[in-house]
Protein backbone atom coordinates (compact mmCIF):
# COMPACT_ATOMS: atom_id res chain seq x y z
CA UNK A 1 0.00 0.00 0.00
CA UNK A 2 1.22 3.56 -0.69
CA UNK A 3 2.12 5.88 1.20
CA UNK A 4 -0.69 8.36 -0.07
CA UNK A 5 -3.11 5.52 0.32
CA UNK A 6 -2.20 5.30 3.71
CA UNK A 7 -2.73 8.96 4.22
CA UNK A 8 -5.72 8.89 2.20
CA UNK A 9 -7.50 6.50 4.81
CA UNK A 10 -5.94 7.91 7.95
CA UNK A 11 -7.66 10.96 6.93
CA UNK A 12 -11.03 9.28 6.25
CA UNK A 13 -10.98 7.68 9.40
CA UNK A 14 -10.29 10.97 11.31
CA UNK A 15 -13.30 12.60 9.67
CA UNK A 16 -15.71 9.78 10.64
CA UNK A 17 -14.30 9.89 14.19
CA UNK A 18 -15.25 13.44 14.51
CA UNK A 19 -17.83 13.20 12.68
CA UNK A 20 -19.32 10.71 15.17
CA UNK A 21 -17.93 13.20 18.08
CA UNK A 22 -20.46 16.15 16.58
CA UNK A 23 -23.58 13.78 16.66
CA UNK A 24 -22.97 12.24 20.29
CA UNK A 25 -22.79 16.07 21.33
CA UNK A 26 -25.36 17.34 19.42
CA UNK A 27 -27.80 14.67 20.63
CA UNK A 28 -26.15 15.03 24.15
CA UNK A 29 -27.64 18.88 23.88
CA UNK A 30 -30.68 17.63 22.72
CA UNK A 31 -31.65 15.85 25.57
CA UNK A 32 -30.57 18.37 27.74
CA UNK A 33 -32.44 20.87 26.14
CA UNK A 34 -35.94 18.50 25.94
CA UNK A 35 -35.32 17.65 29.75
CA UNK A 36 -35.04 21.65 30.27
CA UNK A 37 -38.13 21.83 28.39
CA UNK A 38 -40.01 19.57 30.07
CA UNK A 39 -39.07 21.11 33.80
CA UNK A 40 -41.41 22.91 36.17
CA UNK A 41 -40.60 26.17 37.16
CA UNK A 42 -40.85 28.48 40.22
CA UNK A 43 -40.46 31.81 41.19
CA UNK A 44 -40.31 33.95 44.62
CA UNK A 45 -42.54 36.40 45.20
CA UNK A 46 -40.02 38.54 47.72
CA UNK A 47 -42.66 40.57 50.09
CA UNK A 48 -40.44 43.01 52.33
CA UNK A 49 -40.72 46.10 54.43
CA UNK A 50 -38.00 49.15 53.39
CA UNK A 51 -37.34 51.21 56.85
CA UNK A 52 -41.13 50.09 57.44
CA UNK A 53 -43.11 50.29 54.54
CA UNK A 54 -44.46 47.44 53.19
CA UNK A 55 -42.49 46.55 49.74
CA UNK A 56 -41.59 43.84 46.94
CA UNK A 57 -38.60 43.27 45.66
CA UNK A 58 -37.76 42.83 41.72
CA UNK A 59 -34.89 42.35 39.66
CA UNK A 60 -34.19 43.35 36.25
CA UNK A 61 -32.58 40.86 33.82
CA UNK A 62 -29.20 41.32 32.01
CA UNK A 63 -29.31 42.83 28.60
CA UNK A 64 -26.50 39.94 27.89
CA UNK A 65 -29.39 36.89 28.18
CA UNK A 66 -30.96 34.93 25.62
CA UNK A 67 -34.40 34.94 26.90
CA UNK A 68 -36.16 38.09 28.56
CA UNK A 69 -33.45 40.38 28.42
CA UNK A 70 -33.73 43.59 30.25
CA UNK A 71 -36.92 42.34 31.43
CA UNK A 72 -38.22 43.15 35.01
CA UNK A 73 -39.43 40.28 37.00
CA UNK A 74 -39.13 37.92 40.20
CA UNK A 75 -36.45 35.63 40.86
CA UNK A 76 -37.04 32.33 39.97
CA UNK A 77 -35.99 29.56 37.26
CA UNK A 78 -36.28 25.91 36.66
CA UNK A 79 -36.68 22.86 38.78
CA UNK A 80 -33.44 20.84 39.32
CA UNK A 81 -33.86 17.21 40.62
CA UNK A 82 -30.27 17.32 41.94
CA UNK A 83 -30.38 20.45 43.75
CA UNK A 84 -33.81 20.59 44.20
CA UNK A 85 -35.39 17.28 45.31
CA UNK A 86 -36.81 14.60 43.64
CA UNK A 87 -40.40 14.25 42.19
CA UNK A 88 -42.49 12.22 44.45
CA UNK A 89 -45.57 10.65 43.33
CA UNK A 90 -46.41 9.07 46.82
CA UNK A 91 -45.96 12.61 47.93
CA UNK A 92 -50.00 14.10 47.67
CA UNK A 93 -51.26 17.35 49.53
CA UNK A 94 -54.65 17.91 49.82
CA UNK A 95 -55.02 20.76 46.83
CA UNK A 96 -53.57 17.91 44.59
CA UNK A 97 -49.86 19.36 44.52
CA UNK A 98 -47.20 16.66 44.31
CA UNK A 99 -43.92 17.18 46.39
CA UNK A 100 -44.67 21.14 46.78
CA UNK A 101 -40.97 21.54 49.08
CA UNK A 102 -39.42 20.86 45.69
CA UNK A 103 -40.58 23.75 44.15
CA UNK A 104 -39.98 25.82 47.19
CA UNK A 105 -36.33 25.04 46.89
CA UNK A 106 -36.64 25.98 43.53
CA UNK A 107 -37.45 29.61 44.16
CA UNK A 108 -35.46 30.07 47.14
CA UNK A 109 -32.30 28.12 45.19
CA UNK A 110 -32.76 30.45 42.52
CA UNK A 111 -33.19 33.59 44.50
CA UNK A 112 -29.62 32.93 46.23
CA UNK A 113 -28.46 32.87 43.03
CA UNK A 114 -29.62 35.84 41.82
CA UNK A 115 -29.36 38.30 44.50
CA UNK A 116 -26.31 36.38 46.06
CA UNK A 117 -26.10 37.56 49.35
CA UNK A 118 -23.86 35.78 51.66
CA UNK A 119 -25.40 32.55 52.78
CA UNK A 120 -22.83 32.31 55.84
CA UNK A 121 -23.77 35.35 57.47
CA UNK A 122 -27.74 35.59 56.13
CA UNK A 123 -28.43 32.06 55.88
CA UNK A 124 -31.92 31.33 53.76
CA UNK A 125 -33.52 29.73 56.70
CA UNK A 126 -33.26 32.48 58.68
CA UNK A 127 -33.31 34.92 55.41
CA UNK A 128 -36.75 34.34 54.09
CA UNK A 129 -39.87 32.29 55.83
CA UNK A 130 -42.49 30.86 53.31
CA UNK A 131 -45.89 32.00 53.04
CA UNK A 132 -47.54 30.12 50.56
CA UNK A 133 -48.18 29.50 47.26
CA UNK A 134 -50.54 30.41 44.29
CA UNK A 135 -52.32 28.07 41.67
CA UNK A 136 -49.27 27.43 38.74
CA UNK A 137 -49.73 30.13 35.87
CA UNK A 138 -48.09 28.97 32.27
CA UNK A 139 -45.30 30.92 30.74
CA UNK A 140 -45.44 32.09 26.67
CA UNK A 141 -43.34 29.09 26.17
CA UNK A 142 -46.26 26.75 27.67
CA UNK A 143 -44.13 25.91 31.07
CA UNK A 144 -45.71 25.63 34.08
CA UNK A 145 -44.99 28.52 36.60
CA UNK A 146 -45.34 28.21 40.73
CA UNK A 147 -45.13 31.32 42.45
CA UNK A 148 -43.88 31.42 45.69
CA UNK A 149 -44.97 33.76 48.09
CA UNK A 150 -41.84 34.55 50.82
CA UNK A 151 -41.14 37.44 53.10
CA UNK A 152 -38.00 38.93 54.22
CA UNK A 153 -37.57 38.41 57.52
CA UNK A 154 -35.51 42.11 58.12
CA UNK A 155 -36.32 45.49 57.61
CA UNK A 156 -34.08 46.46 54.52
CA UNK A 157 -32.36 49.34 53.51
CA UNK A 158 -33.70 51.54 50.46
CA UNK A 159 -32.51 49.92 47.40
CA UNK A 160 -30.58 53.33 46.46
CA UNK A 161 -28.36 52.93 49.36
CA UNK A 162 -24.91 50.77 49.44
CA UNK A 163 -25.55 48.94 52.14
CA UNK A 164 -28.48 47.33 49.95
CA UNK A 165 -25.90 46.58 47.13
CA UNK A 166 -23.90 45.02 50.57
CA UNK A 167 -26.59 42.53 51.53
CA UNK A 168 -27.73 41.36 47.79
CA UNK A 169 -24.90 42.32 45.42
CA UNK A 170 -26.48 40.66 42.70
CA UNK A 171 -25.26 37.94 39.89
CA UNK A 172 -23.81 40.14 37.12
CA UNK A 173 -24.71 37.12 34.23
CA UNK A 174 -28.50 37.53 35.06
CA UNK A 175 -29.22 40.60 36.68
CA UNK A 176 -27.97 44.27 36.60
CA UNK A 177 -30.53 45.63 38.58
CA UNK A 178 -32.23 44.76 42.52
CA UNK A 179 -34.78 47.28 43.62
CA UNK A 180 -37.96 47.00 45.78
CA UNK A 181 -41.06 49.28 45.22
CA UNK A 182 -43.38 49.98 48.08
CA UNK A 183 -46.90 48.36 47.86
CA UNK A 184 -49.14 51.35 48.08
CA UNK A 185 -46.79 53.08 45.16
CA UNK A 186 -47.53 49.68 43.44
CA UNK A 187 -51.35 49.59 43.54
CA UNK A 188 -51.14 53.20 42.40
CA UNK A 189 -49.38 52.94 39.25
CA UNK A 190 -51.01 50.12 37.40
CA UNK A 191 -52.27 50.01 34.47
CA UNK A 192 -52.56 47.88 30.83
CA UNK A 193 -51.37 47.08 28.09
CA UNK A 194 -51.94 45.06 24.97
CA UNK A 195 -50.81 41.08 25.89
CA UNK A 196 -48.01 40.31 22.79
CA UNK A 197 -48.52 36.45 23.61
CA UNK A 198 -52.30 37.51 22.51
CA UNK A 199 -51.43 39.10 19.59
CA UNK A 200 -54.96 39.97 18.00
CA UNK A 201 -56.48 43.71 17.04
CA UNK A 202 -60.05 44.71 16.01
CA UNK A 203 -60.74 48.36 14.75
CA UNK A 204 -63.00 50.63 16.80
CA UNK A 205 -65.73 53.28 15.53
CA UNK A 206 -63.23 55.63 14.10
CA UNK A 207 -61.30 52.17 12.16
CA UNK A 208 -58.16 52.70 14.51
CA UNK A 209 -56.52 49.92 15.24
CA UNK A 210 -56.67 47.97 19.16
CA UNK A 211 -55.66 45.20 20.51
CA UNK A 212 -58.11 42.99 21.79
CA UNK A 213 -56.55 41.48 25.00
CA UNK A 214 -54.89 43.85 27.33
CA UNK A 215 -52.94 42.61 30.25
CA UNK A 216 -51.70 44.44 33.37
CA UNK A 217 -48.46 46.59 34.01
CA UNK A 218 -46.83 48.47 36.33
CA UNK A 219 -45.11 52.28 36.93
CA UNK A 220 -41.93 51.64 38.04
CA UNK A 221 -41.00 55.02 40.62
CA UNK A 222 -38.23 57.46 38.52
CA UNK A 223 -34.97 56.47 40.42
CA UNK A 224 -31.08 56.59 39.00
CA UNK A 225 -30.95 52.99 37.57
CA UNK A 226 -34.39 53.37 36.10
CA UNK A 227 -33.92 53.29 31.87
CA UNK A 228 -36.44 53.70 29.55
CA UNK A 229 -38.99 51.41 29.15
CA UNK A 230 -38.94 49.91 31.81
CA UNK A 231 -42.17 48.37 33.29
CA UNK A 232 -43.54 45.27 35.13
CA UNK A 233 -45.42 43.54 32.44
CA UNK A 234 -46.14 40.41 31.14
CA UNK A 235 -46.15 37.55 33.40
CA UNK A 236 -44.60 39.10 36.26
CA UNK A 237 -47.23 41.50 36.03
CA UNK A 238 -50.42 38.70 35.77
CA UNK A 239 -48.79 37.26 38.97
CA UNK A 240 -48.84 40.07 40.84
CA UNK A 241 -52.05 41.99 39.91
CA UNK A 242 -54.54 39.66 41.86
CA UNK A 243 -52.15 39.12 44.97
CA UNK A 244 -51.67 42.99 44.98
CA UNK A 245 -55.68 43.72 44.62
CA UNK A 246 -56.50 40.47 47.24
CA UNK A 247 -53.68 40.05 49.82
CA UNK A 248 -50.73 42.24 50.07
CA UNK A 249 -53.13 45.95 49.40
CA UNK A 250 -55.32 44.67 52.06
CA UNK A 251 -53.31 42.81 54.68
CA UNK A 252 -50.12 44.50 54.33
CA UNK A 253 -51.08 48.33 54.17
CA UNK A 254 -53.15 48.39 56.45
CA UNK A 255 -52.24 50.15 60.21
CA UNK A 256 -48.99 48.85 61.63
CA UNK A 257 -47.63 46.75 59.51
CA UNK A 258 -43.62 46.84 58.86
CA UNK A 259 -41.19 44.38 60.26
CA UNK A 260 -38.63 46.00 63.52
CA UNK A 261 -35.82 43.63 62.76
CA UNK A 262 -32.58 45.71 61.33
CA UNK A 263 -29.92 43.81 58.76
Amino acid sequence: MSLIEIERRRKLKQQKTMGAQRDQSTKSKNTKTSSYKNQDAAILIPLCTVQGIPSILFTRRSATLSNHASQISFPGGYYDEQLDGKRDASSQTNNGHDDEDRLVNTALRETQEELCYNTDQLPTSSLISILGRTQPVPSMQGKKVTPIIGMFNYDLPPHSTSEFERIFPGNPDELDWIFTIPIQELMDGETSEPLERWNTSYSDDKGKKRNAVLGPAFHIPECSKKREGDKIWGLTAIVLRPLLRKVFGPVLCGEGAGGNAKL
